[in-house]
């Protein structure tokens, strides 16, 4: 018996897969580790320096990765958020987020994603009081086995205002060719042992 493998049956390979990672960082704070001022948690409308805000709440929900919860953001600091993806197997890799930014522009604090060292956004430092989709190709990064993701708020001594705030994370990918037919292999054997 020759099993045909449906595109929903590659959605569903493609979905379960280690590659596609998303976390709206309600239950937990998604794997990420934040140095200097990231904090993980529930914002609160605070309103700081030079009438900067932070959002109410998340995008999606309560809980957001935020650079200082609260208050205004640390003076001469460089502040880490990281984690490391695996995407061995997938192609046309791309990250998505949900920004509210608020440092007055990126003359002096710039708010920044690196991906495997390689910078490959600058926040303009002003989303308008308001959530806004980042969507990044990263498919330069096709055939990498992993994507060490890292956002970066570096700020000087000059202002402090609220700064940076992140939520509905996530890394997409299509399951490479040779993925695609293992599937395909994993489907005809597991037909022919039924027989």
């Amino acid at each position: 018996m020759l099993r045909l493998i449906t595109a929903a049956a590659v959605a569903a390979f493609a979905t379960g897969a280690s590659a596609q990672y998303f976390s709206d960082l309600e239950a937990d704070n998604g794997g990420w580790a934040g140095t200097g001022d990231w904090q993980w948690g529930m914002p609160t409308g605070f309103v700081g320096g030079f009438s900067s805000t932070e959002p109410n709440g998340g995008f999606s929900g309560d809980n957001v990765w935020g650079t200082v919860l609260g208050g205004n953001h640390s003076p001469s600091t460089i502040s880490s958020l990281t984690q490391t993806i695996n995407v061995s197997g997938f192609t046309s890799l791309s990250l998505d987020f949900y920004e509210w930014s608020d440092s007055g522009g990126n003359a002096f604090d710039t708010a920044k994603v690196f991906v495997n060292g390689t910078e490959v956004y600058l926040s303009d430092g002003d989303s308008g009081d308001a959530w806004r989709l980042v969507s990044l190709d990263l498919s330069a990064f096709d055939g990498a086995a992993s994507l060490d993701i890292n956002f970066e708020f570096s700020t000087t001594a000059v202002v402090e205002r609220t700064g940076w705030y992140l939520d509905d994370i996530a890394v997409r990918g299509v399951p490479a060719p040779s993925a695609v037919a293992l599937l395909g292999l994993g489907g005809l054997a597991a037909a022919r042992r039924r027989r």
